[in-house]
């Protein structure tokens, strides 16, 4: 799983030979050297020592220091075949990829993503919950593998293994659990059907069967809380009126502490990505007794009230959402 010297030598050092003219920074070179020699643990040394001496070139040495903590992580499991420690050293090394990195780095980094992707993939579980957790840490990184360069190959092609591989497993889960659910009525069991079944319809995109499903269980979920989210909803009705869509929602929080509710951060997302806000005028109208209003809610502690969208008729819905903050939106499926 080494990474060609090659390649590095002509994203990583050609780059820092230039940036040596302006600064003649000796914790630069040093740095350069003992990255070159697979001293990882020296190179983050002298990187941070060159960061600090010459922050207008902090995108360059912050890269050099990612891939150093990226790198000692690969070499760490190329000798002890753990896991644990590539990724501790994958998401130290998170805390440095700039915003905007350069696309050199993309395509090392999207190597080392299929690198960490096939060491889960690979390493044998202790259980059936680490199985697939390891599985979707696989999927998750051979996808973000992907983003970085599309023309990583090797990540696109384990990626659709993985798919053909697994979906009749998902496809299997996803029927036994809503089988369960339906002899035990227990709204638990359709969660996790939804889960499977969302996971077959992923791998096989055409597939039919996997896409009825998903849609029938769906249909059952829609009014059941997710106690496995901090933030859970529950559609207890839902009618349309004049171009606007009409929801009896329940909401239970599910977290160790308070959560602020702002109506504003309710949307509602059709099929094809548009996105629909609030009917707020509707909702003060229409429904002021009953509609949902900005609040605390305490420890699981739960609400019901209505909320209105402007959705016009037929538009084919796939989510409620509650944005709870800038990266994390919690969601509710339509069947």
């Amino acid at each position: 799983m080494k990474i060609s010297k090659i390649i590095l030598s002509l994203v990583f050092f050609i780059t820092l030979s230039i940036l040596s003219v302006h600064c003649g920074s000796d914790p630069a070179s040093e740095g350069n050297k003992a990255f070159e020699a697979g001293n990882y643990n020296l190179a983050i040394k002298h990187y941070l020592e060159a960061k600090g001496n010459t922050p207008a070139e902090q995108q360059q040495y912050d890269e050099r220091l990612a891939l150093s903590y990226m790198l000692r992580g690969q070499d760490l499991y190329a000798r002890s075949k753990n896991v644990k420690s590539f990724s501790g050293n994958f998401e130290k090394s998170l805390d440095y990829i700039p915003d905007q990195p350069s696309q050199e780095f993309m395509k090392v980094y999207s190597e080392v993503l299929y690198n960490l992707g096939t060491a889960y993939l690979t390493t044998t579980p202790e259980n059936e919950i680490q199985r697939e957790d390891y599985l979707n840490k696989a999927i998750g990184y051979l996808e973000d593998a992907l983003v970085n360069d599309q023309t990583n190959q090797k990540a696109d092609s384990l990626l659709a293994q993985i798919k053909i591989d697994n979906f009749e497993k998902m496809l299997d889960k996803g029927n036994d659990f809503y089988e369960k659910a339906g002899r035990t009525n227990n709204g638990d069991h359709y969660i996790t059907a939804e889960y499977y079944f969302q996971r077959a319809a992923y791998f096989d995109l055409n597939n039919q069967e996997a896409d009825k499903m998903l849609s029938k269980t769906r249909a059952k979920t829609l009014s059941i809380l997710n106690n496995r989210q901090d933030f859970a909803m529950a559609v207890a009705d839902m009618s349309r009126q004049d171009g606007n869509l009409i929801l009896d929602l329940t909401i239970k929080n599910y977290a160790t502490s308070a959560v602020s509710i702002d109506i504003s951060n309710f949307e509602v997302v059709d099929i094809n990505g548009n996105s629909y806000q609030l009917n707020k005028a509707m909702m003060e109208n229409e429904f002021s007794k009953n509609s949902l209003k900005n609040q605390k809610l305490g420890e699981l502690k739960s609400v019901d009230g209505i909320i209105v969208f402007a959705v016009p008729a037929k538009i084919k819905l796939d989510y409620l959402g509650y944005r709870l903050d800038e990266s994390e939106t919690t969601k509710k499926y339509f069947p």
